[in-house]
Order: C-alpha cells, then sequence, then structure tokens
C-alpha cells in the first residue's frame, strides 16, 4: 500500500473585503460585519508517495490560497492538514519549519520569486542555511550537482537572476526547492508564465526528477491540457470547493459537475481556434 504524504481535510479560509476608509467608518457606526470572501471551504484531499495531485481551477477558484495555507504562508481559519503524519496547521516556529522542509514550492513567476541582488549560489545556499544543512561532500560540490540536475552548467552559480531567461529561472527555482531533498513540491502555475515551447522543457523536467527521486507533486493550473498531461489524478476547484475528483485519463470522459463541463468545453474550444 503507497505512503500517504499529505492529508489535507476540511480547510476554510475567508478575506476581509478591503473598503474604503469612509466604507470602514460607515460600517462602524452601523455596527456591520466586514464583508468576506470565501476562498476555501472544507478542502479535503490526500496526496499519496510517488504521485501527482493536479488541482484545475479558474482564477480565483482559490488554487494558490490552498498552496499558500499549507506553506504557512498564510494561516488557515479551520481544518486539519498533516504532512507524512506530522500536524502543519498547529505546528508554530521551529516545529513548523522542520516540518515543512518536508515540503517545498516552486512559484509562479520566475522573475520574482528570486532575489535579484542575490546570485545562484546564494539564492541555493539560503535553504541549507536556514535549516542547518551540512551535504555530504561539501556545498561546493553538492551545488554544483544540484544545479546540473535541473540542466544548467555549473557557471551559473556565479551568475545573477537577470542573467537568465524565464525558463532558465525556473530551472533555478525548481532547483532551490529540491535542494533539502523534500518528499513533496508544490507547483503553483509553475509553467504558465512561460512560452509554450519551454513550458513543455520544464513539464519535461518534473517529470524526470519526480521519477529520479521519488517525487511527490501537488501541480496547481487553470491550463487543462497541462494538468491533464502531468497528472495522475486530479480535483476541480470551483469557489474554494472541491467539484470533482478524477483520474487523469478520465478527464475527458468521466466529468460530472456542470461547471467541470464548461472548464472543458471552454478549454477544447480554445484549443481548436473557436474561441
Amino acid at each position: 500500500m503507497e505512503e500517504e504524504i499529505l492529508r489535507v481535510e476540511n480547510l476554510c479560509k475567508s478575506f476581509t473585503v478591503e473598503k474604503s476608509f469612509t466604507s470602514k467608518i460607515k460600517q462602524f457606526i452601523k455596527k456591520e460585519e466586514p464583508e468576506k470572501v470565501t476562498a476555501l471551504k472544507n478542502v479535503s484531499f490526500s496526496v499519496k508517495e510517488g504521485e501527482i495531485l493536479g488541482i484545475l481551477g479558474e482564477s480565483g477558484s482559490g488554487k494558490s490560497t490552498l498552496a499558500r495555507v499549507l506553506m504557512g504562508i498564510i494561516e488557515a481559519d479551520s481544518g486539519n492538514a498533516s504532512l507524512l503524519g506530522k500536524d502543519i496547521l498547529n505546528a508554530s516556529g521551529l516545529d513548523r519549519l522542520k516540518i515543512l522542509r518536508e515540503m517545498q514550492m516552486v512559484f509562479q513567476d520566475p522573475f520574482g520569486s528570486l532575489d535579484p541582488r542575490m546570485n545562484v549560489r546564494q539564492i541555493l545556499k539560503e535553504p541549507l542555511n536556514i535549516h542547518k544543512v551540512e551535504p555530504d561532500g561539501g556545498v561546493e560540490d553538492f551545488l554544483i550537482k544540484s544545479i546540473e540536475e535541473v540542466g544548467l552548467t555549473r557557471d551559473a552559480l556565479d551568475k545573477y537572476p537577470s542573467q537568465f531567461s524565464g525558463g532558465q529561472r525556473q530551472r533555478i527555482g525548481i532547483c532551490r526547492a529540491l535542494i533539502l531533498n523534500p518528499k513533496l513540491i508544490i507547483a503553483d502555475e509553475a509553467v504558465s508564465a512561460l512560452d509554450v515551447s519551454v513550458q513543455a522543457q520544464i513539464l519535461e523536467l518534473l517529470m524526470e526528477l519526480k521519477k529520479k527521486r521519488g517525487l511527490s507533486m501537488i501541480f496547481i493550473s487553470h491550463d487543462v491540457a497541462v494538468v491533464r498531461q502531468i497528472s495522475d489524478r486530479i480535483i476541480l476547484l470551483y469557489h474554494g470547493e472541491i467539484v470533482e475528483e478524477v483520474k487523469a485519463d478520465s478527464l475527458l470522459t468521466d466529468i460530472k459537475h456542470e461547471y467541470s463541463k464548461k472548464l472543458l468545453s471552454a478549454a477544447l474550444s480554445l484549443r481548436e481556434g473557436r474561441g
């Protein structure tokens, strides 16, 4: 039986709608509760060892909020999440940092996710320093092997993010995510900012790394074709709720929810040039 890497149960998150100062005064005088928008509502799922779980949905469906809650970037309102059997949401400080070493994230924007003031060597060393990891054989050899694993050469370590293309920067982001040898990677729209030809290269790299390292992965995207290509299983988010769960190879035939059908129909229309 495959080991369960991540379990999420009844995860909820809402945000207060920003109002003008005048509106806030009126709300205060009338003693009205601040208006809120629900980003996640009772979201539950699991990820098994070696599995790629695709999370599909349009903009505003809650996909990125889910990733950020799991990574501890924002706090959940309620619910539970455990990584390798350890509670993520209720852990704090060093305990959460230790748990999250096993789950790393590749961000959507390859331009904004890398510090422009740091060279690649410094970017890759930062997680090692934070988690006090000293690789066998020395840091330098480890960094060289790591950067070469994602298809870049060792001279990249002395360069800055501005000296790379978008695809190369995303390779650096992937390398940074893998530097701690995590069990699970969250890829949040990891190819959406890239050209189609570069997207294919990055997807191929992710699948090679998954196979080589035995990684589990959460792959988040609004692109039906991309999610179907890389995932083993797919869940569809709509207004913060899971409305469908299907195997990737059954996405075209087994969906039942009306939103899922509309999303798939729109994607097929665009791909065939009818949109």
